[in-house]
């Protein structure tokens, strides 16, 4: 299936829905049939077992490359039906994700992740410590509904309508419904009454009503319930085709089941009180002076900065999602006041630093970004119906997409200057993170600014031990000869460039 193909396919099935038309399978005889031969109609909760690998979506090393892959070394996950609650355990080590080809933040020894849901509440546990994490409530809920279990008593509950169809040379019963107002939840029951797929789309900031499906094979009988012996998940598409615009899709793979559990005691949550009121925190900007016309825009993970030109800015940067473009551009606005904004600089493509890209170009600006991206952008900003999120740009796109005038692309070095200051612009060699990073340097201030490579220690913090993208970016420092002072990253606060030299010293072999 096309990526044009199913998000029209998408946008048709949550705007219209699924209809009952005649001669088609009564769905809610389909589902009392698949929960009675899955062993499922006395089952309040289960609990699932073994190990397997998880994706870092949107962390690819270039956009037509998988998800970045590592393995779980354990992976327990237990859900209540009853409560619709859900606690999901993994201890996640780096694997090869180095010889898959790269991508994701390295992980270093164990990694143990505890995510947590229960009705419309979710956290997370960081050790004792809870974490809420009530902008995940809405897709936690409904991943519970995508288990195999989850859908059929979700299904029941919810006017569930049916078709049937020829799917991989079988018939099928494809029974869907509409959870939490707004989402459509397809289930395809096979002729031996398992559920094979689970499908829906998820609001995402860079691809717009985002394909999320789980997959369920190799079923066999664990303690009298039919179990899938693999549970995997993709999230967005790999497009295919040479070249391939975007590539990333394979999100979750649970290979190996060690157990199966049903009616687990303790399976219902109690939800602590600190996720319990939680909210989304409001978007906070908060400047800093870096030079003259040169400004540090924070307040949150991410930051921008800005830069002045004759008559119009620059913005290097556009992170997360609409919210936090809108709340920069303001702030530019505030800060440089009667000037366009004509440029964003992308470092990356990695979804965290291009979730606000659609918002600037929707604002005029033309987005200066490695050469390596340009057909997965294109993608991004086809304008199409965003039906569960819409964005500013979905609803009034911009007509200089379809005339070509949105991009500036770098492959090595590029400038965007005038009679008053010059950025020079540097591809990053050798980086495993992600294939074409750029670095910004301002040769007057001495300033290089950097996504995801350095960060300065904050002070009196002790000196960290540099990574592997640490070195290899001050490797490229050294091969440019750029003379710098300090160091602004997208992450943090900024440092002196002589701490980051200490920093690699020290990390030296002798």
């Amino acid at each position: 299936m096309t990526k044009t193909l199913a998000v029209a396919l998408a946008t048709s099935l949550l705007l219209a829905g699924s209809t009952q038309g005649q001669g088609q399978p009564d769905a809610r005889a389909v589902l009392q049939a698949a929960s009675a031969a899955m062993g499922a109609n006395n089952m309040t909760s289960f609990q699932v077992s073994g190990t397997g690998y998880v994706g870092a979506v949107g962390q690819n090393a270039s956009p037509d490359r998988d998800w970045p892959h590592f393995d779980m070394k354990s992976y327990t996950r237990t859900v209540d039906l009853t409560t619709g609650s859900s606690r999901e355990e993994m201890v996640v080590v780096q694997g090869n994700n180095v010889q898959q080809g790269g991508g994701g933040t390295p992980i270093v020894g164990e990694q143990t992740r505890v995510q947590l849901v229960s009705g419309t509440t979710a956290w997370n546990m960081n050790g004792t410590n809870v974490v809420p994490q009530p902008a995940l409530s809405e897709q936690r809920q409904i991943e519970v509904m995508l288990t195999p279990y989850g859908f059929l008593k979700a299904a029941l509950a919810n006017n569930p309508t049916a078709v049937s169809r020829n799917e991989y040379d079988q018939r099928v019963t494809v029974v869907s419904f509409v959870a939490l107002g707004r989402y459509r939840i397809n289930g395809t029951i096979n002729a031996q009454n398992r559920v094979q797929r689970t499908q829906t789309w998820i609001a995402n900031p860079v691809v717009g009503d985002m394909y999320y499906e789980n997959v369920y094979t190799l079923y066999r009988t664990i303690n009298g319930v039919q179990v899938p012996g693999r549970w995997h998940q993709h999230q967005d598409f790999d497009d295919g085709g040479t070249p391939n615009p975007s590539g990333g899709d394979h999100a979750f793979s649970l290979d190996v089941v060690t157990d199966f559990k049903v009616n687990v005691p303790n399976a219902a949550l109690a939800v602590p009180d600190a996720a319990r009121n939680a909210t989304v925190p409001a978007v906070n900007v908060a400047s800093t002076r870096l030079g003259d016309g040169l400004w540090l825009i924070g307040g949150g993970t991410h930051n921008s900065v800005a830069v002045e030109f004759r008559d119009h800015v620059a913005v290097i940067e556009a992170p997360l999602n609409e919210a936090r473009s809108l709340a920069v551009i303001g702030e530019v606005t505030r800060l440089i006041p009667n000037k366009p904004i004509r440029f964003v600089v992308n470092t990356h493509h990695h979804w965290d630093h291009l979730g606000g890209i659609r918002t600037f170009v929707h604002e005029g600006a033309t987005i200066v970004t490695h050469e390596g991206n340009k057909a997965y952008y294109q993608e991004v900003l086809r304008p199409r119906p965003w039906v569960l999120q819409p964005d500013r740009y979905s609803l009034f796109p911009p007509e200089e997409w379809s005339e070509g005038y949105v991009f500036e692309t770098v492959r090595e070095k590029y400038v965007l200057a005038d009679d008053t200051r010059t950025v020079e612009l540097y591809s990053v060699q050798g980086l495993q993170h992600a294939v074409g990073m750029l670095i910004a340097y301002f040769p007057k201030e001495k300033i290089v600014v950097n996504a995801d490579l350095y960060s300065p220690p904050a002070a009196g913090a002790p000196m960290p031990t540099p990574n592997l993208s640490a070195r290899i970016f001050y490797n490229n420092l050294q091969r440019l000869k750029l003379d710098v002072a300090t160091h602004v990253p997208i992450h943090g606060n900024p440092g002196p460039a002589a701490q980051f030299t200490q920093i690699i010293a020290a990390a030296a072999p002798r």
